[in-house]
């Protein structure tokens, strides 16, 4: 279905619990992402003359191990209670695009158990929520560093995969974007303000150069403090992207993610949390 559905799928997402979202936030989530073409965006579930069902997806085409393969995240899988008993049906022309790789980012409990039945295995446990607390090594280091926020210095210095990304991540709704320098290095970060039990944190969805990150993570800190405020102050990554010990007093925060890889050869580490629906929530 394409984006001349979306007010009739609308009630369903107005009834999610993610009461931030406004209605032009689930239209550029669902309908109005820039990078993929054609209109296909999801598919409903209908019955007596209305819809009772919806799952979006967010497809994309990566470079990935010298070739391009396609990635499909599915997306809002909401079901009127009366009608739950079909919810699996919504999943099934997913599980039939054999050539795409099935991320599942953001699943419910009930969610991940129907996925993980359909076959799709484990991509990632839990998050690592990092405090600006540096060891001292670190907090020289960040002083010796720079960042810059600044769309047009960040598109000027990227190049490649990395300008590309940023270009068509610029018109997502949250995601901040960060350049951190330091020397001829740097590291592109990608991060959405989001919020758990109250707590506004920072969720990471793409690091650059994950050495530079852990070695400048108090940069990194810093600078997504300057980009969305007190949720910078804690900063939540994957736990597969860790390099080396986690830093002092970080703790740990159940996130279970799934997948399913087009091709064995394509594995946790090459996954990031970009071209999926957490560039387009909002908390």
């Amino acid at each position: 279905m394409g984006p001349e559905a979306f007010e009739d799928i609308y009630p369903l997402l107005a009834g999610l619990p993610t009461r931030t979202m406004s209605k032009q936030d689930w239209r550029w989530l669902l309908f109005e992402y820039p990078w993929a073409p054609g209109p296909h965006r999801g598919w409903a579930l209908c019955a007596d003359g209305r819809t009772v069902g919806f799952i979006g997806a967010v497809f994309s085409a990566r470079p990935l191990l010298g070739r391009v393969e396609k990635f499909c995240n599915p997306a809002c899988w909401v079901v009127l209670e009366k009608y739950r008993f079909a919810g699996t049906l919504l999943f099934m022309p997913i599980l039939a695009l054999k050539d795409h790789t099935i991320l599942g980012l953001r699943l419910s409990p009930a969610a991940y158990k129907v996925s993980a039945t359909l076959g799709l295995r484990p991509l990632e446990s839990e998050q690592l929520v990092l405090p600006p607390i540096p060891r001292p090594a670190e907090a020289i280091r960040a002083l010796r560093g720079s960042f810059t926020l600044a769309p047009e210095e960040i598109r000027a210095e990227l190049t490649g995969a990395e300008r590309t990304m940023h270009e068509d991540m610029s018109s997502s709704p949250v995601a901040r974007h960060v350049l951190l320098r330091r020397g001829d290095r740097q590291c592109y970060l990608v991060a959405t303000p989001c919020r758990k039990w109250g707590v506004p944190y920072a969720d990471v969805h793409y690091l650059g150069d994950r050495e530079f990150f852990w070695e400048h993570r108090i940069l990194a800190q810093a600078a997504l403090v300057a980009a969305m405020g007190i949720a910078g102050f804690a900063v939540a990554i994957d736990r597969r992207f860790l390099v080396g010990r986690p830093p002092p007093l970080t703790q740990r925060m159940k996130m279970m993610r799934l997948y399913r890889p087009a091709r064995d050869d394509i594995t946790p580490m090459m996954i990031d949390g970009l071209y999926s629906e957490s560039i387009g929530l909002r908390y």
